[in-house]
């Protein structure tokens, strides 16, 4: 008899996770969401190190049941083959990747480029 079910904030790197078959198709390498709001977006899944393969993402609409040490897929062993690699999501706002004004990108240069740029009028 499996363990009660645990809630998605317990799940640690390394768990078991396993298709709606009880297969094991890899093992849990990130989880994806945000701990201060609650909320899960799925996990990186990989071989444990075992191999040098990329990560395969699961939506947490496919997580079935959490156990401790092991996480259960609705997916067939079929649908399961067939899962996307895992891409990192973005870590910067993309607020934060707006260029700079031009007072702070001066302030970035060193001595000589802010010499030149006033001598020169215009940018090294």
């Amino acid at each position: 008899m499996p363990e009660d079910e645990v809630a998605w904030r317990v799940i640690e790197r390394g768990w078991g996770v396993l298709d709606a078959a009880g297969n094991t198709i890899g093992y849990v390498d990130s989880i994806v969401g945000d701990v201060d709001a609650d909320i899960f977006d799925g996990l990186a899944v990989g071989d444990g190190g075992k191999v040098l393969t990329r990560s395969r993402y699961v939506a947490a609409d496919h997580v079935a049941e959490i156990h401790r040490g092991e996480v259960v897929l609705d997916l067939s062993p079929e649908e399961a083959a067939k899962l996307q690699p895992y891409a990192e999501p973005v870590s910067e706002p993309l607020a934060d990747l707006e260029p700079q004004a031009e007072e702070a990108r001066e302030e970035q240069l060193t001595w000589s480029q802010r010499l030149a740029y006033k001598l020169l009028g215009r940018r090294p």
